[in-house]
């Protein structure tokens, strides 16, 4: 009688443990989109999160000077106690992270999702004008940044409707006088591995939505309107400054890839290479003038010779 195990019965196992605890993109998260050099998401993601928590320790920081003041009397028992009060209540709380990697199917895709007090929006924008500013890379794998401020499924339907409650504050905002400013605008729609879309459709879909007073501009509109749909998942948001900021690409940002430009690391092999032709043709012109004197010294020899046998 055998008593091995039926092959694959452990694989089995971890693959449904995995599927159980494998958490992906779907409708109802907020976030930060991120697109990265290939085969290094996990990388990206280590990065990212950690620059997305410095941030946060500035602009959400705990406040944790609300609390009860604490007893300078108070004896050990009753700190303990108070310690696992305040457990519980951030247990109970929901506990959850400020920032989540989020499984997205997609190569070079990540995602990010924020909770509470994190605004997407107002947080990718601060981080990024801090590196127009400053000029500093902060990521080495990170291209580009866009917030999401909610997710849907990918139908024309359910997009219409996201669109409706993200355009109503940022559009339908009445000054002092009770009128709606006019703003313009502009929609940035992309599809990925989604047939049942057309992002034309889309985009005019939504450009329709927000309607007049407003006006759409192509080239430096006020607000800009992206959505991204990957699979059966849309995501959303309404940011400033997108082409201030170079469409959220740091790399541009950072003119990294300016037009005409060339990269560092192209210009610095290719001044190598200058210098090494520049370095190689002295030693040949050298070379040659060395050799044509030495012909013409041992010519002058050979007749000098001659002259003296006749």
């Amino acid at each position: 009688m055998s008593n091995k195990r039926p092959h694959g019965g452990n694989k089995d196992a971890n693959k449904n443990k995995r599927s159980k605890n494998h958490i992906s993109l779907q409708p109802g998260m907020t976030g930060v989109m991120v697109t990265c050099t290939r085969g290094k998401e996990p990388a990206a993601v280590k990065e990212i999160t950690d620059v997305f928590y410095q941030y946060a320790e500035t602009l959400y920081p705990e406040a944790e000077d609300d609390e009860e003041e604490v007893d300078e009397d108070e004896d050990i028992e009753a700190t303990i106690a108070r310690e696992v009060a305040a457990l519980k209540k951030q247990s109970s709380a929901g506990g959850k992270k400020k920032f989540s990697n989020i499984a997205t199917g997609t190569t070079c895709l990540a995602f990010i999702k924020t909770a509470p007090p994190v605004d997407p929006c107002a947080f990718v924008h601060q981080i990024l004008t801090d590196m127009n500013t400053t000029q500093v890379k902060k990521t080495r794998y990170i291209s580009r940044l866009l917030p999401v401020q909610n997710t849907c499924k990918s139908s024309l339907e359910s997009i219409e409707q996201l669109a409706k409650e993200l355009v109503a504050p940022k559009f339908n905002v009445p000054n002092a006088n009770g009128e709606i400013k006019p703003r313009t605008f502009a929609v940035m729609a992309r599809i990925r591995n989604c047939t049942k879309l057309d992002r034309m459709e889309v985009t005019m879909k939504l450009a329709g939505i927000v309607g007049q007073p407003h006006v759409v501009d192509l080239t430096n509109p006020e607000l800009m309107i992206i959505v991204e749909v990957i699979q059966n998942v849309c995501m959303m948001s309404i940011v400033e400054d997108f082409y201030k900021l170079k469409k959220y690409n740091i790399e541009s940002l950072l003119g990294v890839n300016d037009a005409g430009v060339p990269k560092p690391i192209k210009a610095k092999v290719k001044a190598k290479e200058g210098d090494k032709e520049e370095k190689e043709k002295p030693e040949e012109t050298e070379s040659k003038v060395e050799t044509e004197k030495e012909t013409n010294e041992n010519d002058e020899e050979k007749k000098k010779s001659n002259e003296e046998s006749n």
